[in-house]
């Protein structure tokens, strides 16, 4: 189990970083949807990682969404923060629960490697529905599905 949970936290940041790749090269870069999206997904990465740190999750942003650059580099640094916190994993680890804060009644409890699939199926599904729209945008969108990290030897990823 814990080989497979290292693999999806790999393959969220390939993806994730390929996402970027084909959205800075889009006309949609600046596009305000695509920088809300981006930042509901990296938000929730960031919260899952803050959760199963012990630390406060913080709340969506009021204000108008980041910047694609700013997001990029936010990305970035949250994808360090899951391969450090990756690092440190072990079955106990991945056995030991959390609450899950955005729901708080009933409460979610779930394991650590729970939260850990429900942030790399949140982020796919989320990083698809970009793909889409970036395709709308006038973008070319990439194939970002976990078969293809794999077929292609888990490539790691490009954030230049």
């Amino acid at each position: 189990m814990l080989a497979l949970i290292r693999d999806l936290l790999a393959h969220a940041e390939w993806a994730n970083a390929v996402f970027f790749q084909a959205w800075a090269a889009s006309p949609a870069r600046d596009h305000e949807d695509l920088r809300r999206r981006l930042e509901h997904i990296i938000g929730v990465q960031h919260g899952f990682l803050a959760m199963l740190r012990g630390e406060a999750t913080g709340g969506p942003s009021d204000g108008p969404p980041m910047s694609h650059d700013d997001l990029k580099a936010w990305a970035k640094r949250c994808h360090d923060g899951w391969a450090d916190f990756a690092t440190s994993l072990d079955d106990a680890a991945l056995a030991r629960t959390i609450h899950v804060a955005w729901f708080p009644d009933p409460p979610c409890v779930v394991t650590a490697a729970e939260a850990i699939v429900q942030v790399a199926m949140h982020s796919q599904h989320h990083r698809g529905q970009c793909m889409t729209r970036l395709r709308d945008l006038g973008g070319e969108p990439r194939n970002v599905d976990f078969i293809i990290w794999l077929w292609q030897r888990k490539p790691s990823p490009n954030w230049n």
